[in-house]
């Protein structure tokens, strides 16, 4: 009589094996058809870039393209769906007109964009041009320009060296790039692919760089608006004819906002250099209608949920995230409109997919990224635990994994394994199906610059997505350029595909993925 429960109990344990066998590879072909069959990813990416975007951090329009995104995974019927704040002070601003032009010696108009959070200019302005290369010293150029500067425009820095674009615009990694980055032994300091991660200070004094840095300027600005200058115009090397107005960073309410700042195409700053070195005052119109204002219900993080099915490990998270915020010169496509769209896309594939992951999965749309990882390190902050501060709460423990997407709209190549040499193996496994599409390489190697570095500093398995470059730093990141014409369909297809499946698949593991010592 015992015999029997023996035989059938064996037997059943090998049905179950076979049946678990069978189930990753099943699971499998349900993601790829959803994802390269029935892809909805360049629909998501059409509305935020032609709809939803830009996206600037605190202004109303990042705040409806908010709303779409939780609609959206409600409809998908997402078990959760959700927003977190994360500023109460980051302001909103947004332009409704501007121009600028050079009306002597000849007519030109410029290429002109306005900085963010910078003032209005009370209706059209004209006024001479005058040249300030060097300011880093301002106690000089307050000896040189003090008295001088009332009702003129300023042209700020130098001159861009010509370019003459025998280097290609695009391009996707070489097998020999991608060779060298996997033959990496050391996190740092040389990352073959792209910026390595420095000090975690980079995360302990977040704000401090920031200020220090990206708005290393604020004394000379201020000294310019007290002296009676009208506008500043400056520019960086985007060739041809690439505007990139990224900034300025004055977005808190206690920010002291610049006069009228407008990010010019190097052309445009070259030709205006070159008269004023001829003895050649050029006089220059402009306006800037824009808008200042504090709504603290538009700074808001997007969450969404489907929860776990094991009653063990459900309360585990497998969490992926994109920042949602762009800047505001065009229509935040691959920055990171491409990240989010991909990271929305994956939720949809795997619950359209109809599998039932043992843990549950979380996909954050962060803001305020592009003004010191606002967003994700608020949501850090609230429940992980306070940055400086070694007490930690229980819920880092239950994160198994964070997976991040902004490095714009190229093919997923691999993973940067942040120095995690534990995981090497099990992403392996995970990515062999995917082999065809080369998207298995990983490397040792850190990056850093966006959200996942805030994961990383608690300990947190984080990674951002090895992507292939394609125009990403030479045209559209940061930029007037930031189009849906530069984001690949192809691309986009197997990004969410391919990090659907990876995700499913930790979600899957019997225990949460290793973390560094």
């Amino acid at each position: 009589m015992k015999i029997i429960p023996k035989i059938l109990s064996s037997v059943l344990l090998f049905i179950g094996f076979v049946v678990t066998s069978q189930t990753l590879p099943q699971a499998i072909a349900k993601i790829n058809t959803e994802g390269f069959q029935k892809s909805q990813v360049m629909n998501l990416i059409t509305d935020l870039s032609d709809v939803y975007g830009p996206r600037l951090t605190g202004t109303h329009q990042y705040f409806t393209a908010a709303e779409w995104a939780k609609k959206t995974m409600e409809n998908w019927g997402m078990d959760k769906a959700y927003y977190e704040n994360y500023c109460d002070d980051c302001m909103g601003w947004e332009v409704t007109s501007f121009n600028v032009e050079m009306t002597t010696p000849a007519y030109m108009k410029i290429q002109a964009y306005p900085y963010a959070w910078t003032e209005s200019s009370n209706g059209v302005q004209i006024g001479d041009l005058i040249w300030i290369e060097n300011y880093a010293d301002l106690e000089k150029v307050k000896q040189q320009w003090s008295g001088k500067l009332k009702g003129k425009s300023i042209l700020i820095g130098s001159a861009p060296e010509q370019n003459m674009l025998f280097t290609a615009l695009s391009n996707r990694f070489t097998e020999a790039q991608i060779k060298e980055a996997e033959k990496s032994i050391e996190p740092v300091p040389n990352n073959p692919l792209g910026p390595t991660a420095g000090d975690m200070n980079l995360i302990e004094d977040l704000e401090v760089i920031f200020d220090s840095f990206m708005r290393k300027d604020d004394a000379f600005f201020t000294f310019l608006k007290a002296e009676g200058a009208l506008s500043i115009l400056g520019t960086t090397p985007f060739f041809p004819g690439v505007i990139h107005p990224s900034g300025t960073y004055n977005f808190r309410e206690k920010h002291v906002k610049p006069l009228p700042y407008f990010a010019i195409a190097p052309e445009s700053f070259g030709k205006l250099k070159r008269l004023k070195e001829r003895g050649i005052t050029p006089k220059i119109k402009f306006h800037l209608d824009s808008e200042l204002y504090l709504t603290p219900k538009n700074n808001v993080n997007i969450l969404a949920e489907i929860t776990g099915s094991d009653p063990k490990l459900k309360d585990e998270v497998v969490m992926i995230g994109a920042h949602f915020d762009s800047w505001h010169s065009a229509s935040g496509a691959t920055d990171n409109g491409a990240g989010s769209a991909v990271m929305m896309e994956v939720m949809r594939i795997i619950k359209a997919s109809g599998l039932k992951p043992k843990r549950t999965i979380r996909m954050a749309l962060w803001g305020g990224e592009e003004q010191g990882y606002l967003g994700s390190m608020a949501y850090a902050e609230n429940h992980y635990g306070k940055v400086k501060e070694t007490t930690r709460k229980k819920e880092v423990e239950k994160i198994s994994a964070y997976i991040n997407m902004d490095n714009g709209a190229g093919q997923m190549r691999g993973i940067y394994l942040q120095g995690n040499e534990g995981v090497k193996s099990i992403f392996e496994d995970m990515l062999a199906p995917y082999a065809h599409l080369d998207v298995n390489n990983l490397t040792i190697q850190n990056t850093n610059f966006t959200d996942h570095d805030v994961f990383d500093y608690y300990k947190i398995p984080g990674f951002q997505i090895i992507q292939d470059p394609l125009n990403y730093s030479t045209v559209t990141h940061h930029t007037n350029l930031d189009a849906l014409e530069y984001v690949p369909e192809r691309d986009m297809m197997i990004n969410a595909t391919v990090i659907a499946a990876l995700v499913y698949q930790i979600a899957q593991l019997d225990a949460r993925l290793p973390r560094e010592e």
